[in-house]
């Protein structure tokens, strides 16, 4: 008789999303090299290319990749049903909203926090290891469906 995975704690620490930071740096380089293809130079393309900049820079090391004192560090889902996401400041209890994605490329989990406040964390899958985004993709697809 094996044990029921689902009734169990699920503790995780993701860092950081080094393939959140490549993707993102190949979506904003691949317009900058075909700007100048696509568009006469001008003050227009320098604004076009100071708003990838600007979008470079505001979402390089986001805190919904795991970057900075404010992302979420440590997401602990309990085996009655309750979250509890930390931050450096502390720890809070939270609860997973509907509207969380879970999909093959990635998971973004969004969670109410008991203080009134909204945090994001996404997921690529190279934050956690193998084993605990598959239970943690195992268990978030039977809590969407029921």
């Amino acid at each position: 008789m094996s044990s029921n995975s689902f009734a169990s704690t699920i503790d995780l620490s993701p860092g950081p999303s080094m393939r959140a930071f490549k993707l993102l740096f190949w979506v904003h380089v691949i317009p900058i090299a075909i700007l100048p293809f696509a568009m006469q130079q001008g003050p227009m393309m320098l604004g076009l290319l100071a708003l990838i900049a600007l979008s470079w820079f505001s979402l390089r090391r986001h805190t919904v990749f795991g970057f900075g004192p404010k992302a979420l560090s440590r997401l602990t889902w309990h085996a009655e049903g309750g979250w509890t996401v930390y931050d450096k400041a502390g720890e809070y209890p939270a609860e997973l909203q509907g509207n969380s994605t879970i999909h093959n490329a990635l998971l973004v989990l969004n969670f109410h926090l008991k203080n009134g406040t909204r945090r994001t964390r996404v997921l690529l899958g190279d934050e956690i290891d193998a084993e605990q985004m598959r239970q943690l993709r195992a268990r978030l697809s039977v809590f969407k469906s029921g």
